[in-house]
């Protein structure tokens, strides 16, 4: 699930919401991937290069008091684990299952050291239409787009990696995934596994390991009741282009028919 999401506001913007320092729009030398994330999207799927909050420790601080700082960095959908070998053929991991995370070999050293925050404007899911005749398979997948009221933006719990490129070692592999969980309310009729919102009030505490160690914490109401979150998500019929990763604009986002808006 949540294999496809939108995200309108470019770096700079986001930086500045979001009270972090951009080097999303422009990588620092060293660090992979080297160009920043295309804005707006409509359609972003695996493997993309994304925004991405987290917290990091300047360098010039290292040897002085402060903490670290929250920066928005360029990163891959899809993380690739720091043991992972050159060539080596592995899953794309754009999901971990909030229950099982901080147990799974791919995970488990981000959930100690790693968490991240994906913001973005709303995710889509696939529906199996009616049967074209009695008996028959499945129809058409309907997609939908899931989003907040009033084109508020949400911020999705991940974990973030870093590897160094095995075939320069100067270069730093970033790359991230998103925490899911089990869906609640209206959002099971979509699918029964939905993205795991970070409340406003506890981004601090999530980017921080140290303060929020265990991502289940967050389904557990850290910060928000999870399931009247769940309820205010509205659910939109979209259309079908969506599918195809390839197709790209704002017209992806609206309901296919305007007169019925949302379908919950």
């Amino acid at each position: 699930m949540c294999g496809r999401f939108s995200l309108s506001s470019d770096p700079v913007r986001l930086a500045v919401e979001l009270d972090a320092v951009d080097e999303a729009s422009s990588p620092p030398p060293g660090l992979w991937p080297a160009e920043g994330p295309r804005s707006p999207r409509f359609n972003i799927a695996p493997t993309t290069t994304i925004p991405v909050l987290a917290l990091d420790v300047p360098r010039e601080r290292l040897d002085r008091p402060g903490g670290p700082e929250r920066v928005l960095r360029a990163m891959r959908w899809g993380l690739v684990p720091s043991w992972a070998r050159e060539g080596q053929r592995l899953p794309t991991l754009f999901n971990a299952r909030v229950e099982t995370a901080f147990s799974k070999p791919s995970f488990r050293s981000a959930v100690a050291r790693r968490h991240c925050v994906v913001p973005m404007d709303g995710w889509y899911e696939w529906v199996p239409g009616e049967p074209a005749e009695t008996g028959g398979g499945a129809g058409l997948k309907q997609p939908f787009h899931m989003s907040l009221p009033g084109d508020r933006g949400l911020l999705m719990a991940g974990l973030w990696e870093a590897r160094r490129d095995p075939g320069d070692e100067a270069v730093t592999q970033l790359s991230c995934t998103i925490l899911t969980t089990e869906a609640l309310g209206p959002l099971r009729a979509v699918h029964d596994r939905m993205p795991l919102v970070v409340d406003p009030s506890v981004v601090s505490d999530w980017l921080d390991p140290s303060v929020i160690g265990d991502p289940r914490a967050l389904v557990d109401g850290a910060g928000g009741d999870l399931d009247r979150w769940a309820h205010s998500v509205q659910i939109t019929p979209v259309s079908r282009a969506v599918s195809n990763a390839r197709n790209e604009g704002p017209e992806l986002v609206r309901p296919v028919d305007p007169g019925e808006g949302t379908l919950f």
